[in-house]
Parts: C-alpha cells; sequence; structure tokens
C-alpha cells in the first residue's frame, strides 16, 4: 500500500467514526456512528493495534492512521471498512460505505473492489476529489440581549457566538471552541459586574494576602465559574461542564495542547455550545430575580 495524503487519512478517518446519530463535525461518511471503544474494537478486528493518543474521536483515529500509513496495516483497516462482516451483512449500508471510500481513494488512485464476498484494494485511474463534510446549519444564538443591558456587549456575544459557527462550518474547531470560552467568560464577567457586592462576599472570590478581594480584572475564568455557583447563579452541573469547557478552552495556549494532547472535533463543539447556552439559561433565571449592586 502506497502511502496516502493526510486529507484522504482524515477523510478516512471521518468515515470510521461514522455519521450516524450523535456524530459531530457534519461527517458525511454514510456508516454508522462509533465510540471511542467500539473504534478500538474495529481497528481490533482489523488486525491493527490503534496508536492515537488524543482524547478526541476523529483524532485518535487520524493518528492511528498515519502510523501505518503506507503499510499492510492500512490495507487491513480500508478492507475491514468495506467489508460485509463489519456490518453484519447488511448489504446497504456496506455498498454505501464502500462507494463512500472509492469517493474518496480515487484521488489517490485506488478503488476497493468486491472478489466473491471480500472486499480487494487495487489501482485505478485517479479522478475525482477528496468528498467534503456537508454543510452544517448554523446554530441560533442564544438571547444575549435579555442576558446583558449593554448593547454593545450583547452585539459583542452574539458576533462570537456567529464567529464560532463559522468556525465549526469551516473545521476550525479548536477556534470554535476558544471563542465558545471568551462568551461564557463574557457573560459571567457581566453578571459579577452587574452583582458584584453579592459575588465579592463569595469563598471563592480570589483575595490577595491581606485578605481582600481581588480587582475584577485579576479574575479568572475559574473563579468566575465558582462564584457563580456558589451564589446560586449556575446550577452544578452546569457548573461541572463549565469547567470542561473552560480546560479546552486553555489549550489556546500551545504548550498546554502540547501537554494535553488534545485536538477538539466537531463533537467537542456540539458540547461547548451546548454549556453556554445551558450558562445562559441559568443566568437569564437569575435575571427574574432583583438585580444587586449597579456595575462599576
Amino acid at each position: 500500500m502506497k502511502r496516502l495524503d493526510d486529507s484522504t487519512l482524515e477523510s478516512i478517518a471521518e468515515t470510521i467514526c461514522g455519521a450516524g446519530e450523535g456524530a459531530g463535525g457534519g461527517y458525511s461518511a454514510p456508516g454508522p456512528y462509533r465510540t471511542m471503544t467500539q473504534i478500538c474494537k474495529f481497528f481490533c478486528r482489523a488486525g491493527v493495534s490503534p496508536q492515537g493518543t488524543s482524547s478526541t474521536r476523529k483524532w485518535f483515529v487520524l493518528e492511528s492512521l498515519q502510523a501505518i500509513n503506507g503499510t499492510p496495516s492500512l490495507d487491513s483497516v480500508l478492507k475491514r471498512l468495506a467489508s460485509l462482516k463489519e456490518y453484519r451483512g447488511d448489504a446497504t449500508i456496506t455498498q454505501a460505505v464502500t462507494k463512500h471510500l472509492n469517493q474518496i481513494l480515487q484521488v489517490e488512485g485506488l478503488e476497493l473492489a468486491v472478489i466473491d464476498i471480500e472486499p480487494e484494494i487495487r489501482e485505478c485511474k485517479a479522478a475525482a476529489t477528496v468528498p467534503r463534510p456537508k454543510e452544517t446549519p448554523m446554530d441560533a444564538s442564544p438571547d444575549f440581549r435579555r442576558l446583558v443591558s449593554d448593547p454593545l456587549l450583547a452585539d459583542i456575544l452574539t458576533f462570537r457566538w456567529a464567529e464560532a459557527q463559522r468556525c465549526f462550518r469551516g473545521g476550525a474547531y479548536l477556534s470554535a471552541v476558544i471563542m465558545m470560552g471568551s462568551i461564557l467568560e463574557g457573560a459571567l464577567l457581566y453578571k459579577v459586574k452587574q452583582n458584584l457586592d453579592r459575588a465579592k462576599r463569595a469563598n471563592a472570590a480570589p483575595r490577595d494576602k491581606t485578605g481582600a478581594v481581588r480587582q475584577i480584572q485579576d479574575w479568572s475564568l475559574s473563579t468566575l465559574i465558582d462564584v457563580a455557583h456558589e451564589v446560586g447563579w449556575l446550577h452544578g452541573d452546569v457548573k461541572r461542564f463549565s469547567h470542561a469547557l473552560r480546560e479546552s478552552r486553555n489549550i489556546v495556549h500551545p504548550y498546554v495542547q502540547r501537554t494535553l494532547r488534545d485536538r477538539p472535533d466537531g463533537d467537542t463543539c456540539r458540547i461547548c455550545c451546548q454549556v453556554v447556552r445551558a450558562a445562559v439559561a441559568d443566568l437569564l433565571e437569575v435575571d427574574k430575580q432583583p438585580i444587586g449592586a449597579a456595575q462599576p
């Protein structure tokens, strides 16, 4: 098996991840959705040990494919992916997956052909292009104008939501996650500023060596989340997921990403969108109550 281009491997990785119920990233593959556990079992059925290290499905698969690129192990993975045995004899799914794989492989001058019932890889005339994922529709923005009385800030948060959606649709998943983290921080910071006296009384409020509460510009996103939960603005589950979003947002720093070996994918982006929605919903519930101190 010759070495394949990384863009080809990426499309194959999306095919292995699948685009059934629960899939993220707008993958166009017709096969079933596979969880991380199911992906590892798939590699085992192909007789290959996965070597990916990422915690996200697509990048884990892509790293595993890159490790075997140009070796017979990649042949085994492709053949298993187009095998009737992989889909319990379902010819419709098998044919759909095989057709999709051939669209991907044609640009490399390869194709999968079924001999008797077993797929084989053979050379063909290079043609077509690697199929692009189907366009994912824009996700409507939360009502930031109800949450934020400052019209300029509300417009900024709305713009950032739309920007994150454009990143998501374009496959710029890291950028989308970072943008979602900034939206969460902006919404929480506004809430704290509007209720500063109450926020300062929280045990989670950051203090200097003298015990005085630090200036609001020195509060981290982690602190904002903890304070918001302590004073009753965020529910416990939203607090936990908000911290997960914060951790994903922190890979804006290259060395943090290197340490975590993490690369967000479409699934991560969808979760981050839901976290921001949940946080905004919690904060809007608080808005039904009298507002505390004025914004400084």
